[in-house]
């Protein structure tokens, strides 16, 4: 079972490093990979969904891109025998308060289990 450090960086008990494994773990990957990787450096591309996701989730297009980032995401995990990205379960939900939620459902290869995942966002639009 693959093992990492706990997101966010925080001390354990024995004064160490607190690591997170499993399904944790597998959480901690995916929200590090769906946040924004953005920087200056004109030769680190950026692979990450970026600042899309808070402020174009509103826009058709915006939200074509980040599909498009998303599949690319999951297409990586997939070559690194990590995730599979369930496609038709990918969802565009409507929260409280201008909440939108990205939805959907992967399947853990190293577990073989399917698992679900939803993100809250605000529209720049939300008052």
């Amino acid at each position: 079972m693959a093992t990492g450090l706990a997101i966010p960086i925080r001390v354990s008990p024995s004064g160490g490093f607190q690591t997170s494994s499993g399904d944790e773990h597998d959480l901690d990957i995916i929200m590090i990979a769906l946040g924004s990787g953005e920087n200056e450096n004109a030769f680190q591309q950026d692979v990450t969904l970026g600042l899309s996701m808070i402020f174009d989730i509103a826009d058709v297009e915006g939200r074509a891109v980040i599909l498009s980032k998303l599949r690319r995401i999951f297409d990586k995990f997939e070559r690194l025998k990590r995730f599979v990205l369930k496609e038709d379960t990918i969802q565009w939900r409507s929260g409280n308060d201008g909440e939108t939620i990205l939805y959907f459902k992967y399947v853990s290869l190293e577990s073989d289990e399917e698992k679900e995942f939803s993100r809250k966002l605000l529209s720049s639009q939300a008052r």
